[in-house]
């Protein structure tokens, strides 16, 4: 058996710096999505606590300001208002996740696309 030689013509260019861009492309997109995420979970966090601390306090003065000559109605509209309230900001958190996961989709989409693109230019 006899070795083969191999010839340095054979094989084709690596752009090294090529390369390494598009690694620190994919990187710097992944911190982007990141920060997205991490801001959208941020923000959540906060209004849960402010709808909490609004909500408890509407119910707490439901209670407070009991008077048995007010009508059961008065007290079941007022509830229904606070419930009402919690979820129009349910649904606007739920609106905020929705633009946030769109957000990181596309930059996701837009650098494995430009991936597609840069690969190719790699290896030629």
């Amino acid at each position: 058996m006899t070795a083969a030689k191999t010839n340095s013509a054979n094989f084709p260019k690596f752009d090294l710096d090529a390369w390494i861009a598009l690694n620190k492309a994919n990187l710097e997109t992944l911190i982007a999505a990141q920060k997205i995420v991490f801001d959208f979970w941020q923000t959540v966090a906060k209004r849960q606590a402010d709808m909490m601390k609004d909500s408890v306090g509407k119910f707490e003065g439901l209670f407070r300001a009991f008077d048995v000559k007010k009508q059961p109605k008065d007290y079941v509209e007022e509830a229904k208002s606070v419930i009402e309230k919690a979820m129009a900001d349910a649904k606007e958190t739920l609106d905020l996740g929705m633009k946030a996961q769109a957000e990181v989709v596309d930059l996701l989409v837009k650098r494995a696309a430009a991936n597609l693109d840069e690969v190719k230019t790699l290896a030629a």
